[in-house]
């Protein structure tokens, strides 16, 4: 008899398994788009250990097509976690995206180059055009929504160049990113070819807040130095100090 009730548990635990393994990755995507706001998730296929969008929207944002590889050993760690390869010319890279056992959402391990204009004008209320790479480099990134979570990380603007509406060589920007006191800050020290210093901080509410301090080097141009002109300067030094709400 005890020997029927292990084989029969071991058929449940087989089928369960099979049921997890072959679960359709349509179905997860419908309910990720059911809870994550802004999110859609278009030509999805395979299953819930593998597969992949053709193209994934987030907030008006189009990141092209991703797949996904589930890591189980990490349920051992008491984490559901899963490998996210991005796959386009515009975005790619790769992140860990996963959930701890009391509920949390965390982001790890992301290393994702894009192109400026992409990310930039897709939540600035000015257009931009301009060049370069930029590069999103996070040991963790989840701040939660009143940004009171853990988040450590870089972006790194590689041969920034703003074209328009001003023309404006800004060189290498490092920005180093982090929460604090409930909100996402962005720290600048001594970067680029305008010596960029300070900081930039964006609430949940979209609140945000500028202070920067420039200290551009002898071979800014003039045309560069006629547009710092409009903020005020002291001993060469030119500073930014804005607030207000998107």
């Amino acid at each position: 008899m005890k020997r029927i009730v292990r084989l029969a548990a071991l058929g449940v635990a087989a089928y369960v398994l099979i049921l997890i393994v072959t679960f359709p990755a349509t179905r997860i995507s419908a309910s990720l788009e059911d809870r994550v706001a802004d999110l859609a998730m278009n030509g999805v296929s395979g299953s819930f250990f593998s597969g992949q969008a053709v193209q994934v929207v987030y907030q008006g944002l189009d990141l092209g097509t991703i797949h996904w590889q589930f890591r189980p050993w990490l349920l051992l760690l008491g984490r559901l976690e899963y490998r996210v390869e991005l796959d386009n010319p515009a975005n790619s890279g790769h992140l860990n995206a996963g959930k701890t056992l009391t509920g949390r959402t965390y982001l790890d391990d992301v290393d994702i180059e894009v192109l400026p204009d992409r990310l930039v004008n897709n939540y600035s209320l000015v257009t931009f055009n301009s060049s370069g790479t930029m590069q999103l480099l996070f040991d963790t990134f989840s701040p939660g929504d009143d940004y009171s979570g853990e988040v450590a990380g870089r972006v790194i603007w590689r041969d920034a160049v703003i074209l328009e509406p001003v023309s404006l060589v800004l060189g290498q920007l490092e920005m180093d990113v982090s929460t604090r006191d409930g909100q996402l800050v962005g720290q600048f020290e001594d970067s680029g070819d305008l010596g960029v210093s300070g900081e930039v901080a964006l609430s949940p509410v979209n609140e945000y807040r500028v202070d920067l301090l420039l200290r551009p080097g002898a071979a800014i141009d003039a045309d560069t130095l006629g547009l710092l002109e409009q903020y005020s300067q002291a001993n060469g030094d030119y500073r930014i100090d804005l607030s207000g709400q998107f």
